[in-house]
Order: structure tokens, then C-alpha cells, then sequence
């Protein structure tokens, strides 16, 4: 790098609110053409995670729980506070996941991405799903790791058993 280069990320720019600005003003600017690349980001969270959330709802959690806290940003940090960010989303996705399924609230139906997936992945029913993802989250990472490659990314299932060390 040139000594004379800047050093400073673009990203904080979007970021960085007018002295006017609210949150609710900030998010447009992070929606448009995702400077952050969130959407990427969640992608890459579920899969790495393997995770049975819906891509659009971890991606627009993502995207409010960083307007809302932009402010905590800085040069130094902004890969990595970035990414604590989705894993926030995650985790409240997964906790309302969780308490809607504990008090008894209805699941939601075909409007639920994961409805139709688990339908198709796991042969279960709609009403099923949540309760499928409720039981699913808290397996260590490894277990869902190994049951994500071959029921849920269509990987072939010969061989999974051994890959969990049956």
C-alpha cells in the first residue's frame, strides 16, 4: 500500500448518519445497493453456522440491529463488528423462534421460506417446521453441521452416518 493511500473503509460512510439523521434514515442508505454487503454476510453466517433461518428475515434484522447501532462502528473494528451484528440477528431470530413455539403461538404457514424447504428436505409437514428449527438450534455446531450436508443442502446422505463418527 501506498504510504500516502488512504486506510479508511468506505463502509463506514454508510454508516455514518447525517447530523440529522435517525435510524430509520440510515436504513434506506444500507438498503440500497447493500454497501455493507450484509446479505452476503448472512449467507455466509447460515451456511458457515448451519442455521435454519430464513435468508430475507437474518438479512433485515441484520440490516435494523446495524442502523440502530451504527454509532458503535469504528475503522478498526468494522469486519468484525459487522459480523457480531448478524450473529445478534441470528441469535434473536433464533430466541423468538424459540418463545413463540414455548407459548403455544400458531407456526407459521407456507409464508414461511422454511415451510416449503423442510417440506421438501425433511418430508415434514408446514405446522412442523418451527418445531423442527426450535429442536434443531441447539444442537452443537458439529451435530448440525453434519446434518446440514445431507438433508438440508441436498449433498448426497451415503456416508453421513460415518461422517458423524457412526
Amino acid at each position: 500500500m501506498c504510504p500516502f493511500e488512504s486506510t479508511h473503509d468506505p463502509r463506514l460512510d454508510a454508516l455514518r448518519p447525517e447530523h440529522d439523521e435517525c435510524p430509520r434514515d440510515l436504513l434506506p442508505r444500507l438498503v440500497e445497493g447493500d454497501p455493507l454487503e450484509l446479505l452476503e454476510r448472512c449467507a455466509h453466517h447460515l451456511a458457515a453456522e448451519s442455521l435454519l433461518l430464513d435468508l430475507g428475515q437474518l438479512h433485515a434484522r441484520s440490516l435494523a440491529i446495524v442502523a440502530r447501532r451504527a454509532a458503535e462502528a469504528t475503522e478498526e473494528n468494522v469486519e468484525e463488528w459487522l459480523g457480531d451484528r448478524v450473529c445478534e440477528a441470528a441469535d434473536q431470530l433464533i430466541h423468538e423462534e424459540h418463545f413463540e413455539e414455548r407459548l403455544g403461538f400458531p407456526p407459521p404457514r407456507e409464508a414461511d421460506p422454511r415451510s416449503a424447504f423442510l417440506m421438501g428436505a425433511l418430508r415434514t409437514e408446514p405446522a412442523l417446521a418451527r418445531a423442527v428449527s426450535v429442536r434443531f438450534h441447539p444442537l452443537s455446531r458439529h451435530s448440525r453441521r453434519t446434518l446440514w450436508g445431507p438433508f438440508l443442502s441436498g449433498q448426497p446422505t451415503a456416508g453421513a452416518a460415518g461422517g458423524a463418527g457412526g
